[in-house]
């Protein structure tokens, strides 16, 4: 990105210089936004098991007990 604003810095201050500027600034906003290193990592939301969560593992066997 720094090579890229260097080179917008060379051109003449005119319309596409500003269009490339106002571009740069959206790109680094944007890759602002979507690196997730930008934000504490945390683990994943589990919801507490219920026992029909078992019945595709236990066959004719009932989740609740012989």
């Amino acid at each position: 990105m720094s090579a890229l604003r260097t080179r917008v810095k060379a051109m003449p201050p005119d319309q596409a210089r500003t269009e490339a500027e106002a571009w740069i600034d959206w790109a680094a906003a944007r890759v602002e936004r979507l690196d997730p290193l930008n934000t504490q990592p945390r683990l994943p939301d589990i919801p507490e098991p219920r026992a029909d969560d078992l019945r595709p593992f236990l066959g004719y066997w009932s989740p609740y007990g012989p």
